[in-house]
């Protein structure tokens, strides 16, 4: 299983950091997302890091104010 960060409150490198959490998890057979943070930056990160968000099969999302995010920043990929 391979977790990584792509939204966090701080940053040691050139991916751009903000408040809140996204992380990305990736098993044999599923990939998820967990949270969105509060823009599109992990949009931004991911795309950085060579992580394709369009093959992402299962979103946990922990605040109800993130799927209206999650959904106008999908539209972006």
């Amino acid at each position: 299983m391979k977790f990584v960060t792509l939204v966090e409150d701080t940053t040691k490198c050139e991916l751009g950091a903000e408040h809140g959490l996204s992380i990305y998890a990736e098993t044999e057979k599923h990939k998820l997302l967990f949270d969105v943070g509060t823009t599109d930056l992990f949009i931004k990160n991911a795309k950085a890091l060579g992580i394709d968000l369009s093959q992402v099969d299962t979103v946990v999302m922990t605040m109800a104010a993130g799927w209206m995010l999650f959904w106008q920043s999908m539209t972006m990929l």
